[in-house]
């Protein structure tokens, strides 16, 4: 295939994504906004995706990667936000802590947007996407195989999440060739389709007990 409609096939999938991304964590969301209750989903999960999204965005934004190619990212770390907001309001864990992490959350991140780290510390920082991203989905899947019930996590939003991946696997390697990068999608693009497996079979086995 043609350097140009390589291109233009990473550019097409790109926006698929970010497409999909943009609704990605809504049912999810709504789910738990219907029910009163954030039941079956792991704060320390969405925590730790909270941290790899914040990462992936402004280490891709430092870089000057093609907007297209992390675009899905904002609108992900936006409803992220959602769901934190969801889980502390639900749990009632609403206190000056919180305020006091979201500062120093928000001086973290956007050193690192603005490259005020220096380069070895920048390369240092993205490496860590990749534990993050795989601890996030590993806590998910210990709480899911505790609880042997969904609860509020919906196959939806894991699915696409998992699609997401796959997709971010192929055009990182066309576009970028980061391996750090392309290492957390493959991580990522694995352990999604775990999740939706396990939601898909502890549904299926409790609308069984049902009947």
């Amino acid at each position: 295939m043609e350097a140009s409609a390589m291109e233009s096939l990473c550019n097409f999938l790109s926006l698929t994504v970010v497409g999909l991304c943009v609704i990605m964590k809504v049912p999810q969301i709504w789910s738990a906004f219907k029910a009163g209750n954030t039941n079956g989903i792991s704060l320390g999960s969405v925590l730790l995706e909270q941290c790899g999204y914040s990462i992936m965005l402004s280490y891709s934004f430092a870089m000057e990667y093609p907007v297209v190619n992390y675009l899905e990212t904002a609108f992900l770390l936006t409803q992220n936000f959602l769901l934190l907001g969801l889980i502390i309001h639900t749990r009632d864990m609403l206190s000056p802590k919180v305020f006091i992490f979201f500062v120093l959350y928000m001086i973290v991140y956007l050193s690192i947007a603005n490259k005020f780290l220096p380069e070895v510390m920048m390369k240092a920082v993205i490496s860590l996407n990749t534990p993050l991203s795989v601890s996030s989905k590993l806590t998910q899947i210990l709480a899911l195989y505790r609880n042997k019930e969904p609860g509020r996590l919906s196959a939806k939003t894991w699915g696409i999440a998992a699609y997401g991946c796959y997709v971010r696997v192929f055009t990182n390697l066309v576009q970028t060739g980061d391996p750090f990068i392309i290492l957390s999608f493959s991580s990522g693009a694995f352990l999604n389709t775990v999740i939706v497996i396990m939601i898909l079979f502890y549904t299926q086995q409790k609308r069984t007990k049902l009947y």
